[in-house]
């Protein structure tokens, strides 16, 4: 099998609530889980962000349905390439929703000029598969 991940980034068209986010958990996890497609999906009202690795040919056919979701657009494929072993083996759909992580509050609230949330900073801590959110933060945004 030939493994590869995908990191995209889109524009939300109109912002989820709790349960819409849940309930698009729980759908993309299943099928995820069904075609042995593992990532991590982050969220902030403004973007999505996520990272997909599995099957090269399954992971093609899955970004083409995303690019089709009308709950969002400006949908951007950032990487693509082969990776030897998964990074996001324990999620069939990771999910990390930014507003509400309070590391990443505190960042925003000391750091407004910073408005960027999903930054090409955060998108390489991302890349380099440091997936703890926390850690994330601190890279991208610094002190």
């Amino acid at each position: 099998m030939d493994l590869i991940e995908l990191i995209y980034i889109s524009t939300v068209a109109a912002p989820l609530c709790d349960e819409e986010l849940e309930l698009l958990r729980r759908q993309c996890a299943a099928a995820n889980q069904l075609q042995g497609i593992s990532g991590m999906l982050l969220y902030d009202r403004h973007h999505f962000m996520q990272v997909i690795e599995g099957d090269k040919q399954k992971v093609e056919q899955l970004f083409e349905r995303i690019k089709k979701d009308h709950r969002h657009n400006d949908i951007s494929a950032l990487i693509c390439n082969p990776i030897e072993k998964r990074n996001f083996r324990r999620w069939a759909m990771g999910l990390i929703d930014l507003d509400k992580n309070e590391s990443y509050r505190k960042v925003r609230k000391n750091r407004p000029h910073r408005r960027l949330p999903l930054s090409y900073k955060l998108l390489k801590s991302f890349r380099n598969h440091e997936f703890e959110i926390e850690d994330h933060i601190e890279k991208s945004f610094g002190n």
